[in-house]
């Protein structure tokens, strides 16, 4: 069984998008349940096959959220403990959780911006420099996930769950594919063409290097015909097909990433909006990680 994500399909904020055919409509229950906790539903940002999410604000604050409501509430509170427990940039803050109903409504923190999957449809592909320094802060972060005492699989990186903030940071989205290691769910999980060849098969046995090769796929479509000389050969050393041929882990991954970061163009900044950002090099930050834009 293949778990389906959810797609972004607008970035920002606007009025109530009238949905109004098919699976894309917000039904008129899911709005009252939402405002009975104080909740009023402003518009749909995705779809998925167990799952909407939407953009809610906070009626006493006008604060905006992301609302996740799901129809499968196991799989919605697995996604939920796992933000409760993580405070890592790279990922959504949890706000909270509760079931109405046969459904699960997940509160988290709403990342304003532009997926990466749309950035590319507008743009092309990004250059090698750039390509670098997203894989660097997605690499930090799955480094996160898969130091945990009990550590995480990401296993669906890929450019639709990818948001670019308005101040070109990253965010990576949507948990709902992740399972512990050192208790695999044993399902298919993960997208066809970026997921790890073992992801998609039945009993195959998962590792670090599984998220390593999603990782690669990603920078592979990032970069486009800029995928060659070093940034090319850290791809192909990602995306082997037997994990044992690939690097092993995201300190690897950093670390082959680094000498990228340093010296590509001037030190481009990741495109938000059809501009450049500000010129950026890597440095030491305040984030944990060792390496970010500043």
């Amino acid at each position: 069984m293949y778990h389906n994500n959810n797609t972004i399909i607008q970035p920002g904020v606007e009025e109530d998008t009238k949905q109004t055919q098919g699976k894309n409509k917000i039904a008129v229950e899911k709005k009252e349940q939402l405002a009975r906790h104080g909740y009023h539903t402003v518009r749909l940002l995705g779809q998925g096959a167990f799952s909407q999410v939407l953009l809610v604000k906070k009626k006493e604050t006008d604060m905006l959220f992301a609302c996740k409501v799901s129809d499968r509430q196991d799989l919605a509170h697995w996604e939920g403990s796992l933000l409760a427990a993580m405070d890592h940039p790279l990922f959504p803050r949890f706000r909270d959780l509760w079931d109405e109903g046969e459904s699960t409504f997940l509160l988290m923190e709403y990342v304003s911006g532009s997926s990466l999957e749309e950035l590319l449809r507008r743009r092309g592909a990004l250059s090698r420099a750039q390509t670098a320094r997203i894989g660097m802060e997605l690499a930090e972060g799955l480094r996160f996930l898969h130091q945990l005492p009990d550590p995480i699989l990401y296993r669906d990186v890929k450019p639709a769950n990818i948001m670019i903030r308005q101040d070109g940071r990253v965010k990576l989205l949507d948990m709902g594919c992740a399972c512990n290691l050192r208790q695999p769910d044993g399902a298919r999980a993960g997208t066809p063409g970026y997921a790890a060849p073992e992801q998609l098969e039945e009993g195959g046995i998962l590792s670090f290097a599984s998220d390593v090769y999603g990782l690669g796929r990603t920078l592979e479509v990032i970069a486009g015909k800029n995928c060659a000389g070093k940034l090319g050969r850290v791809i192909n050393a990602c995306t082997a097909e037997k994990p044992q041929q690939r690097i092993p882990d995201m300190q690897g991954v950093m670390t082959a990433l680094i000498p990228l970061c340093k010296n590509g163009r001037n030190g481009e900044g990741i495109p938000h909006q059809g501009f450049l950002q500000p010129r950026v090099t890597c440095v030491k930050s305040v984030w944990e990680s060792e390496y970010k834009n500043t």
